[in-house]
């Protein structure tokens, strides 16, 4: 599962977020990093149907860094400028060539709209690097999130997403809008569980008309393991298709990381 630029900057994200609700009235930075890996078990997209006899599975690990910095704007603690900067890279095993990777960077506002209602703005450039040069692009995007405290352990958070990429061939560019839909629960202090649905579509630049959709349901686990240090794991299933007929596929990914914080 290659990670968009929204989905690699909300990682960070959610780091500046929680650290919002206690952090004192200045400026501070978090400073973060990852390393996950993964099991994808459909890497070259063959269809689903007639056979998935030609479906390959692969392993591969993520590498991400950021610094998030995040002060607020007012003396009620309501409303935070927030910025980032980061960097993330995806190996595997066998599949080599979709190796890549993409640095980044983002700055909005969060505010506090209510006891129970908050909202974040986001807008994002990015440079993505591949195995293959007609691959690699340039991109901006925006992010909007909007989320409700259903009491002390259970929130709810929409997502709506839109990002431009711009890539050295044109049929490799897209326009693509991304709507999701994420449920927060904190059984304990330091487990907390994400379970989650998105759905995606990319309008390709290509001389024939090509556009994708994907739907994705999954769940993760993160729990904290020091003051500094997580463990996470999650499962992910992605129901692919497109505007062409017998293209559909769908993916089933599991992955294991650590993550650090400070």
């Amino acid at each position: 599962m290659r990670a968009s630029s929204h989905q690699a900057g909300s990682i960070a994200l959610v780091a500046a977020v929680l650290a919002i609700l206690t952090c004192p009235a200045y400026a501070e930075v978090t400073l973060n990093a990852g390393a996950r890996l993964s099991n994808d078990s459909n890497v070259n997209g063959s269809p689903d149907t007639p056979t998935k006899a030609n479906q390959r599975s692969d392993n591969f690990l993520s590498l991400s860094a950021s610094a998030v910095y995040f002060k607020p704007l007012d003396d009620a603690q309501t409303n935070y400028f927030i910025a980032q900067a980061g960097a993330l890279t995806a190996a595997y095993n066998k599949f080599d060539n979709l190796n890549s990777s993409m640095l980044m960077a983002s700055a909005g506002i969060y505010r506090q709209l209510s006891p129970t209602w908050s909202g974040q703005i986001m807008g994002r450039g990015f440079r993505r690097d591949t195995r293959q040069s007609e691959r690699d692009s340039n991109g901006v995007g925006a992010s909007l999130e909007i989320k409700k405290q259903l009491n002390q352990t259970l929130w709810l958070k929409g997502v709506a997403d839109y990002e431009d990429n711009k890539a050295n061939l044109a049929s490799f560019s897209y326009t693509g809008a991304t709507y999701g839909l994420n449920l927060g629960y904190l059984p304990r202090p330091d487990t907390f569980v994400n379970l989650g649905y998105s759905h995606s579509a990319r309008d390709f630049k290509s001389v024939v008309t090509f556009n994708t959709t994907t739907q994705t349901l999954f769940a993760e686990v993160t729990e904290r393991m020091s003051k500094n240090w997580y463990l996470n794991g999650g499962y992910a299933y992605m129901k692919n298709d497109s505007n062409f007929a017998g293209t559909a596929y769908t993916n089933h990914v599991l992955s294991l990381g650590v993550s650090f914080s400070y």
